[in-house]
């Protein structure tokens, strides 16, 4: 976020700020990557105090980005609501010796009722640390392996979101090393209907 306020400043682009002692940029990332996983798929909103150029607002953030990261398309949001992430697809290239255990243990789960993982959950208010048995069974709408590629598509229950460490911890991969090298392919967002005919 750091990286993005600097590029938007740098940019000259008329954001709008927060009110206060502290005023910041009023921008967010609707989806935040899990720590760790690198993604070509981002969606930024920010707020402008004056309208601008759709192709001028792109054009002038690349020009200002540093290297590895890359604006591809901008439009305009109508209503209040921020968009809402409907779906995350993520990517892992796997050594070919790990596919036929994979595919043999993907197999297992397709037939499994229930995906159960122990979740950490962590209250900062009361500084205390609980463990939750998660169901990720419903939370991941497609898991497979193809080209040497696992590939995962999660949703959501509410606000609840499979984490993709847990995935692989499924099928016996592991969580950091394995995560380290995942991508977030893509992300499928609800908008609101009056921002679809827009640019």
């Amino acid at each position: 976020m750091r990286v993005i306020e600097r590029t938007a400043s740098r940019a000259n682009l008329p954001l709008r700020y927060t009110q206060g002692f502290n005023p910041r940029p009023k921008l967010s990332l609707v989806c935040p990557r899990p720590v760790g996983i690198t993604t070509r798929d981002d969606l930024l909103v920010l707020s402008l105090d004056s309208p601008i150029e759709i192709d001028d607002l792109t054009a002038r953030l690349n020009d200002c980005a540093p290297k590895g990261m890359r604006f591809a398309r901008a439009r305009k949001l109508e209503g209040s609501r921020s968009p809402r992430p409907l779906t995350a697809r993520y990517e892992l290239t796997v050594r070919s010796e790990m596919v036929p255990p994979l595919q043999e243990r993907i197999a297992e789960l397709l037939h499994m009722q229930r995906w159960d993982v122990e979740r950490v959950v962590r209250s900062r208010r009361a500084k205390t640390t609980t463990a939750k048995t998660i169901d990720l069974r419903g939370l991941v709408a497609d898991l497979n392996l193809t080209g040497g590629r696992l590939c995962m598509t999660l949703v959501p229950q509410g606000d609840r979101w499979a984490r993709p460490a847990e995935v692989l911890q499924l099928v016996a991969l592991d969580p950091r090393a394995d995560l380290a090298r995942m991508v977030r392919t893509e992300v499928e967002y609800e908008m609101e209907q009056a921002a679809e005919n827009d640019q």
